[in-house]
């Protein structure tokens, strides 16, 4: 009702829808303080409903409402246990959840209870799980990562060549995975992953003029996919490895730039000139050109899963790797950065969502991604009040 009052410039129709979510948040909180209902997965699912709807439909140009909710919902995920997301409807939300959770774990670069043994495996008590959920354990392992990177501080003078040469190592292997996992995907699929579309297809008409003329200077044609899930998975895989070669990066500068400064002259600080040398290979590789690649790859891919017969799910679905790679490109202004800030404004024009403007832009209140640049919206405390909170 509030998408129909949105699309039509109905006020009335979209205060109504605005009641309805109202009056909808007000009867879950109700449920979780219910020590029968709390466990339901109808619950469950209906504070993921309502997560979306908080993306979407948000009264303010911040996703500080959908974080809040997501946040609460990872209280729920733990209060109701493993056990209980082994039904068909608690494991098909616990799966859709985990693409949202993976997303905010790498926003904040900390990691989750989701990323553990037991809840990469329990859940799906021995049934295989799917070549896509398989991508969202890659990225739980990549945010956790992340978070112990963060801890050590690798580009300060002080941390050792050791520690670097370690984190350089584990970097390294995680990239790896993700390697692995696309040829898994090779294999699994019944048709090529993706090719290219030609140039009228959606974005000179589906995706608005802001997006043509973006693209018409690169003559690089948009990709197109056999579904809009492997075409978000696609460009979410582009995120991952974005992110990731931005991290290796770092850190082989970090390792080379090792003997730079007086504080280094001691020869227990010294890179070897083996690990000089695979630096210098995975700098190589994950140099600006590679993640300026990743990066285009994700933009090609907007003009299909933006396409307005995607409806919002596609947006829903892509927002993740869009934001990766304005990020990135940001770094390295050009004709690719103006792609992407208009593919942003597409997002605010023609699917109403507010923040993406805000997001866009190189000031703006939620440009950054670090974890102190968002509220997160629940308080560390535990229980059921924690879960109404986040909710």
């Amino acid at each position: 009702m509030t998408r129909l009052g949105w699309i039509q410039r109905d006020n009335s129709l979209a205060l109504q829808g605005h009641i309805l979510y109202s009056r909808a948040l007000q009867v879950l909180r109700k449920a979780l303080l219910s020590e029968h209902e709390i466990y339901e997965d109808k619950i469950f699912a209906a504070g993921y409903v309502l997560s979306i709807y908080e993306l979407f439909e948000s009264t303010t140009p911040s996703i500080a409402g959908w974080n809040s909710h997501i946040s609460g919902l990872g209280n729920l995920v733990l209060q109701r246990g493993i056990a209980r997301h082994r039904s068909t409807l608690g494991q098909a939300t616990l799966e859709e959840f985990r693409t949202s959770s993976m997303i905010q774990c790498i926003q904040f670069r900390k990691s989750s209870f989701l990323g553990t043994s037991e809840w990469l495996t329990q859940p799906w008590d021995g049934a295989d799980k799917d070549v896509y959920q398989r991508l969202f354990d890659k990225g739980f392992a990549l945010a956790a990562l992340l978070e112990e990177m963060d801890h050590v501080s690798l580009t300060s003078f002080d941390t050792s060549i050791q520690t670097r040469s370690k984190y350089l190592r584990r970097c390294s292997n995680v990239d790896s995975e993700l390697e692995a996992w696309y040829q898994e995907l090779l294999l699994e699929s019944p048709t090529p992953l993706y090719w290219t579309a030609d140039s009228t297809f959606t974005g000179a008409s589906s995706s608005g003029s802001h997006l043509k003329e973006a693209l018409e200077p690169q003559k690089l044609p948009p990709f197109s996919f056999p579904t809009l899930r492997l075409g978000c998975i696609m460009a979410n895989f582009w995120g991952l490895k974005l992110i990731l070669s931005n991290n290796i990066a770092l850190v082989c500068g970090a390792i080379l730039s090792t003997g730079n400064h007086a504080r280094d002259h001691s020869s227990h600080t010294q890179p070897t000139l083996g690990l000089k040398s695979t630096a210098q290979r995975l700098l190589a590789q994950h140099g600006t050109p590679h993640r300026l690649e990743l990066a285009t790859n994700i933009m090609r891919s907007m003009p299909y899963c933006l396409n307005d017969n995607m409806g919002l799910l596609g947006a829903q679905k892509s927002l993740f790797a869009l934001r990766v790679a304005l990020f990135s490109l940001r770094r390295h202004p050009g004709e690719e950065l103006k792609w992407c800030q208009a593919t942003y404004q597409e997002f605010d024009n023609r699917k109403g969502l507010r923040y993406a403007r805000e997001i866009a832009k190189l000031d703006g209140k939620y440009s950054a991604a670090r974890w102190d640049s968002l509220p997160m919206g629940v308080s560390p405390q535990h229980g059921v009040e924690a879960l109404v909170e986040g909710l």
